[in-house]
């Protein structure tokens, strides 16, 4: 599995987070709270101009800095390597 940033998905892709990485402690307090934790699925909605990702029924929108330390699998990946 090729862990990338999230910053790399395209609108419409899911993908699974893996790592929380690069982050002070208060943005990621707070990407914990919304859910953004390891082996959480999300779908990018929205790429520009700040990235809105899906978690369940919510939406989250994220700057790129607090994006760029989401690293993901793509879950068309890991159904390929199933």
């Amino acid at each position: 599995m090729t862990e990338q940033s999230v910053t790399a998905l395209k609108a419409g892709e899911k993908a699974r987070i893996v790592a929380i990485t690069g982050q002070d402690v208060r943005t990621l307090r707070k990407l914990t709270v919304f859910g953004l934790l390891p082996g959480v699925e999300i779908e990018m909605v929205q790429t520009s101009p700040v990235y809105v990702l899906r978690i369940g029924n919510t939406e989250l929108a994220l700057d790129y800095e607090a994006a760029v330390g989401l690293a993901v699998v793509s879950c068309r990946q890991e159904k390929k390597e199933k």
